[in-house]
């Protein structure tokens, strides 16, 4: 019976990824759901109450939205030894995660678009997975009293999820051609530049 639960529940979420990436928030509703899942739509409510705690649970299923513990994987093995080099690094392994989540682009795209309750509920989960995030950094080292952390991640996890999003309709932007990953190794070689630059001051890195 658990098993079932479980199996079940996992095929809502799926089906909930799938319609998001297919036809944004406006098409979703129980119903959808219901029948993209093969289920009664009765076990939605009885399992997730409805969509809003629906929309929150699949942001926070994993597939979703990559994780303070995604990003930093092994601790162990990462060569940071300041606060400019572990938000480089996490920077990094975000944009890595992104690329490798096509179906969280679709959805992000159809939030550019969309405006609702259910957008928000989406954006509630990642803000709390950013402030996750800052949390691990702050106990790192702390932050420098004259420079907004927060903010300057702020713009550059913003940049580059536009340049993600960016490459569905072309592939190169500024001349950089992000059909290899050789455009993406040019834009995290910059994030790690700006970052020592704002954060420590220092150019050498």
């Amino acid at each position: 019976m658990v098993r079932d639960k479980a199996e079940t529940k996992a095929r809502i979420l799926a089906a909930v990824g799938r319609l998001l990436a297919e036809s944004g928030f406006r098409s979703l509703g129980v119903n959808a759901i219901a029948r993209e899942a093969g289920v009664d739509k009765v076990l939605i409510y009885r399992y997730f109450e409805g969509l809003p705690l629906l929309l929150q649970s699949f942001a926070q299923a994993g597939d979703y939205w990559p994780t303070v513990e995604e990003l930093v994987g092994d601790e162990s093995a990462v060569n940071a030894e300041t606060l400019a080099d572990w938000i480089a690094y996490l920077l990094s392994r975000f944009s890595d995660q992104l690329q490798e989540r096509p179906m969280t682009q679709e959805i992000l795209r159809w939030e550019l678009l969309e405006g609702n309750e259910l957008t928000r509920e989406l954006a509630n989960v990642r803000d709390k997975f950013a402030l996750d995030s800052l949390k691990f950094l702050a106990e790192k080292e702390s932050f420098p009293p004259d420079k907004d952390i927060p903010a300057i991640s702020a713009v550059l996890v913003a940049g580059v999820v536009y340049l993600m999003l960016r490459t569905k309709s072309s592939n190169t932007f500024m001349g950089i051609d992000f059909s290899s990953p050789a455009g993406w190794q040019r834009i995290q070689a910059a994030l790690d530049a700006i970052v020592q630059l704002t954060v420590d001051g220092n150019t050498s890195k």
